[in-house]
């Protein structure tokens, strides 16, 4: 074999101690410098993006790169810190790195406590001490619909009907129905889904038909329409037309709801506002007939612009979400006639906020874009505010059939994620609903999946005024009783009437007469109960008694008397 020469021997060499420079070089320098740079582009960026309005700091993005740079400059300094105590004058780098990150991380600072100190700091106010809040809340809500029918709601509606709170409004009384009822026969209905989040992330398609299907059984005929609505803000929709969706069965879509419903000759549509959320217009009394966001003034009290939206429904009737529906030949408003359901889903929102119930969900109602900083306002209590403008849902469905049961998880949940509580809530008071809710389904499915205190920060916790969730729902809570509505976030002052949708015994979508006749039958059963009356044995005492006859009775929804 040749032999090769001494020339190429040192070439080899050399090659060979530069490359072990370099891989020295990465492997000791590297990651300091690494971690600088993107601390320094992390500033950079946050300088940027903040420009000469520092109150844009307390966006989502620019709080992570505050905390991206907090962190680099952060670990520079503690690095140079122990590389002072071998020598100053032997480690000249790590004396100009630690100063280049003070400087730094001091401006970070800086900048951030600026934004913060212009919030106003606006004294909370209290509940009326005579206020009492009702909450509706049944259980055992049956996982498959029956038909368009979804028996939780019945149920949960035949609840508030027992209590003096009727869905329709109508001369013609009966169970669901009074000259005091919520929805008249010639209203404009718009139902607030959540779409923003695939999987289990979003409301419950199963119980949006089944409360379009209410909608349409109004005991005077339904002559108005049902529009379902959504901003899902920095997410496509596709329509309200996903292929993963929160139902049993997962293709089916809200869009596929209302195209159905559609089909069949109703007045449904839906109106996605993510497509309209970058788009400035003025009131219809303005003479600006555009679809799109009416804003307010930037105000400093939550460091930003409420919003709200305009539009044509599919049917042509221009809707203004603050002022009602317009009429283009009178030029006038018809507030009486436009209607909000309200039908978020209960999950933690790790990301930010802690939880999501019915206050929170108005983050898709506004735009966060257009200088809105309306994510960021959520924290001082803004979307509380946008509801003392609009006035509170005329009605809160929280969707706890899935909850998003993961303190360290939120807002997007996969099914994977979700936990099975077939619950579900209502209330006038979208506050006294997150807080009882949150007491009584959230936490509890919290400590079930095996999560205990102390609670992650963001903290959903309902009884610590100091965490995330309770900071806005306060603050929120506070602008709502200014602007004259009664609201209260105190568990003592809420009465609650609870329901459970168990005694379907059939499975024919309504608890009546023959769902009675199935309970007697199973009261006569000796020793264990069989599995077809065990479900109907709901206070869990191992027979069928006189306690389980009385909540069936408070749980008829179909006819009291068999045809």
């Amino acid at each position: 074999m040749p032999m090769q020469s001494h020339s190429s021997c040192r070439s080899q060499r050399c090659s060979d101690n530069a490359s072990s420079a370099v891989g020295r070089w990465i492997a000791t320098r590297w990651p300091r410098v690494g971690i600088l740079a993107g601390g320094c582009v992390a500033l950079a960026w946050l300088l940027l993006r903040t420009g000469s309005k520092p109150t844009r700091c307390v966006y989502p993005c620019q709080q992570a790169a505050f905390s991206a740079a907090s962190f680099a400059f952060g670990a520079t300094i503690v690095s140079a810190l122990l590389a002072l105590r071998r020598g100053i004058a032997r480690r000249p780098r790590q004396v100009c790195s630690a100063a280049l990150a003070f400087v730094g991380i001091t401006a970070a600072a800086s900048t951030w406590n600026h934004a913060r100190e212009l919030v106003p700091d606006v004294p909370l106010r209290t509940p009326r001490a005579d206020y009492r809040a009702e909450v509706f809340h049944v259980s055992d809500c049956p996982q498959d619909p029956v038909g368009d029918r979804f028996v939780g709601l019945d149920n949960l509606l035949t609840t508030m009907g027992r209590a003096g709170l009727k869905l329709y409004r109508s001369e013609h009384a009966s169970l669901l129905a009074g000259t005091d009822g919520i929805i008249a026969a010639g209203d404009v209905v718009l139902i607030k889904i959540n779409y923003q989040w695939g999987d289990r992330g979003g409301t419950n398609v199963d119980l949006l038909r089944g409360l379009i299907h209410r909608l349409l059984a109004h005991p005077d005929g339904f002559a108005g329409e049902v529009v379902v609505c959504e901003n899902a803000q920095f997410n496509a929709t596709s329509n309200l037309d996903r292929s993963a969706n929160n139902a049993q069965d997962t293709t089916l879509s809200p869009h596929d709801v209302v195209e159905a419903f559609r089909q069949a000759g109703a007045p449904v549509s839906h109106y996605d506002w993510t497509d309209i959320r970058s788009v400035p217009a003025g009131e219809y009394s303005t003479g600006d007939l555009t679809d799109g966001y009416v804003l307010y003034d930037y105000d400093a009290r939550w460091l930003g612009k409420l919003s709200y939206p305009k539009f044509r429904t599919a049917d042509g009737t221009y809707i203004s979400l603050r002022d009602g529906v317009w009429d283009p030949v009178s030029a006038t408003y018809d507030r009486t006639r436009l209607k909000l359901i309200n039908l978020p889903v209960l999950k933690s929102h790790h990301a930010v906020y802690g939880m999501t119930g019915c206050v929170k969900h108005y983050m898709g109602v506004v735009t966060i874009y257009q200088g809105t900083n309306a994510h960021g306002g959520v924290a001082y209590g803004a979307l509380g505010a946008l509801m003392g403008e609009l006035g509170p849902p005329d009605l809160n469905i929280l969707d706890c059939i899935w909850v998003g049961g993961d303190p360290y998880v939120g807002p997007a949940f996969t099914y994977a994620q979700s936990t099975r509580r077939d619950e579900l809530v209502a209330s006038l008071d979208p506050v006294a609903a997150d807080i009882w809710a949150a007491r009584n389904i959230l936490i509890p499915t919290f400590l079930a999946n095996g999560y205990t205190p102390p609670w992650p920060t963001p903290s959903a916790d309902p009884d610590d005024p100091a965490g995330k969730f309770r900071q806005y729902l306060d603050r929120s809570m506070s602008y709502l009783l200014a602007a004259g509505y009664d609201v209260t976030n105190d568990p003592a002052a809420i009465d609650t009437y609870s329901g459970t949708a168990r005694f379907d015994a059939d499975g024919d979508g309504d608890v009546d007469l023959r769902d009675g006749a199935a309970l007697q039958r199973c009261a006569g059963a000796v020793g264990t109960l069989p599995p077809e009356c065990s479900r109907l044995d709901v206070d869990a005492s191992g027979l069928l008694d006189a306690a389980d006859m009385e909540r069936f009775a408070q749980s008829l929804t179909g006819p009291a008397i068999l045809p």
